[in-house]
């Protein structure tokens, strides 16, 4: 059967869009292939039909069981489920043991599994008396520290595929910058890969940037998704509580059912909420990044981003989820400069001191075995590496590069691999330079974005060249481009309230008046100016209307004015521990 022949009988398709036959071609002939696509673009095809036509059974690696599951749905609802499975954790044990006898029986053409799965050595063991045709790693750049969703469980997936004795990598990934896409090819071990690249652009969608008050912020993702054609839409927001107040402030404006979306719901929850989604009985989800990596909904009109991604790469394969259908979608990014303010804040937190990696190394050689191997609970390392859950990724990732540790693929709550080197001076100084190339790389991650969002020229063409794209973005008649080359793209700010604050003083009335929990002075005053912090966001108190108002001012001065305003009794304070501001009755009156 020839690929066209293939493509109608299993797909129903006519036709290959740009770079899938090649990538087709290059997989069936067993040579390893590098395919970066844009979302949207049928990526997956490229490996799907090639594996459907070989006589051996093609492994996918993906980093999402929630990804896994929607494309085994996908091909399950074209007849082919006798072909395709999937292993993973949330299954149980019987459930896997059976898919691996299917799979060593010659029955399977594709099985899905999560990186960790290679930790394992009754599945290494199961896998190695199969035939493997082709080992495929889904959203590649995950393997690469300089990538946007860097993993280290990616770094020892090459050597799976060649301890199963595969006949070919193919490397997948829709948001590789050129630099990236090097260092897939290098960390996975691809040899003279036929590389497929397709251009990143996307003409049926079009790119906004709006910087809203903090305030006004919430309410003109309402009129945006109230807009005709708006929906289904993705929101997403940078924090699990975030997403659950946007959800429920938005149900109340739109009228009609909104769903939350983090990794903190219970499992059942999220497929839930996707299943409603993806049937359009829910046609708005509010959601972390957690949410949609991979997820086919060919239908999504709108996506928002309700605050700044940390990097131009994250936004893009996010922006992408929409018109996957390929008719017209939006994809409006909301800014606020406390938002820089974070990615500023995360990135110093994420620093990596040059003693770390030493520190860690020592730990994990103390906990090898007679074969240098160790398996370390993450927990069980703070000593050596405290902070964010990601600067121990990068550490044990600068280890990984220096060539002192190699990196098994585990549990997430698990660092598991084998120490190959001692920590020499050569070792020393190349995590030196490995740390010290890490922190430019998140720092040029940020000044992109904020390039992005600050910038004067055409939204799609900034992306473009970005992702070494040199073409003219495509203007497609009747869609609008960005909001640089259409004007009237982004929504005008709703009218604001009766209560909308013209000056400092009303502003910090506002405040004393509408902040629930009431607050005292200082936080008052912290508000006004625009502060940051658990504090403020979990309480929404930048959604206040007097929040950031007076920005422009020290805090010592509207401090200040907040005691004024008590001695002249326009505000009263509470007694007891902890005194909080209020508007005494006869003002509030007034």
């Amino acid at each position: 059967m020839d690929l066209d022949a293939a493509l109608r009988q299993y797909f129903g398709f006519d036709g290959f869009r740009p770079g899938q036959r090649e990538a087709c071609e290059a997989a069936l002939a067993g040579r390893d292939v590098l395919v970066v696509m844009p979302t949207g673009s049928g990526k997956s095809l490229c490996y799907q039909l090639p594996a459907l036509m070989r006589d051996d059974l093609t492994i996918v690696v993906s980093p999402l069981v929630a990804l896994m599951q929607d494309q085994v749905e996908a091909l399950q609802a074209r007849g082919l489920g006798d072909r395709v499975a999937l292993v993973n954790a949330q299954r149980d044990a019987a459930a896997n043991a059976e898919t691996l006898r299917r799979a060593a029986a010659g029955e399977l053409r594709l099985l899905y599994v999560a990186p960790e799965r290679f930790s394992s050595p009754g599945f290494l063991e199961a896998m190695r008396a199969t035939a493997i045709g082709l080992f495929v790693v889904d959203e590649a750049h995950c393997v690469s520290q300089w990538g946007h969703d860097f993993r280290p469980d990616y770094f020892r997936l090459a050597d799976a595929a060649r301890y199963l004795g595969a006949g070919s990598i193919v490397a997948s990934t829709a948001t590789a910058t050129p630099r990236v896409a090097l260092d897939i090819a290098h960390r996975l071990g691809l040899r003279e890969p036929a590389k497929v690249a397709t251009g990143f652009d996307r003409p049926n969608l079009s790119f906004a940037v709006a910087r809203p008050a903090g305030h006004h912020k919430r309410g003109l993702i309402a009129q945006a998704l109230g807009e005709p054609d708006a929906l289904p839409a993705i929101v997403y927001a940078g924090t699990r509580a975030g997403t659950e107040e946007i959800a429920e402030q938005l149900a109340g404006a739109l009228g009609e059912p909104v769903a939350a979306y983090h990794a903190g719901l219970d499992r059942e929850t999220r497929a839930a909420v996707q299943r409603s989604f993806l049937a359009d009985q829910t046609r708005v989800i509010v959601a972390t990044n957690a949410f949609g990596m991979g997820v086919d909904k060919p239908n999504v009109r709108t996506v928002i981003h309700a605050s700044v991604p940390a990097s131009l790469e994250a936004y893009y394969q996010e922006a992408g989820r929409g018109g996957r259908d390929g008719a017209p979608a939006r994809a409006l990014l909301l800014a606020e400069n406390r938002d820089k303010a974070l990615h500023v804040h995360f990135i110093k937190r994420e620093e990596v001191d040059e003693r770390q990696p030493q520190a860690l190394y020592e730990r994990l050689r103390a906990a090898c075995n007679e074969k240098g191997v160790y398996a370390v609970a993450a927990a069980d390392l703070h000593g050596a590496v405290d902070g964010a859950p990601d600067r121990l990724r990068a550490v044990v990732g600068h280890l990984t590069r220096a060539g002192a540790i190699s990196p098994s693929p585990s549990a997430p709550d698990v660092v598991a691999g084998r120490v190959v080197a001692p920590y020499d001076g050569r070792v020393a100084a190349a995590c030196r330079t490995s740390v010290e190339e890490g922190a430019r790389a998140r720092w040029r991650q940020y000044r992109e974005i904020w390039a992005y969002v600050e910038g004067d020229r055409c939204r799609r063409e900034a992306i473009l060249r970005h992702f070494g794209d040199r073409v003219a973005p495509e203007r497609p008649v009747g869609v609008p481009c960005c909001d640089v080359c259409d004007a009237g793209l982004v929504p005008a700010p709703a009218p604001p309230p009766a209560h909308e604050v013209a000056s400092l003083d009303e502003a910090i009335v506002a405040v004393a008046r509408t902040a629930k929990p009431a607050v005292g002075r200082t936080t008052c005053a912290a508000i006004v100016h625009g502060a940051s912090g658990k504090k403020i966001e979990r309480n929404s108190y930048d959604g206040l209307p007097g929040y950031a108002a007076a920005a422009h001012m020290r805090r010592a001065d509207i401090l200040a004015r907040v005691d004024q305003l008590l001695d002249d009794g326009t505000l009263a304070v509470s007694g007891g521990i902890r005194p909080v501001l209020s508007v005494p009755a006869a003002r509030a009156a007034a």
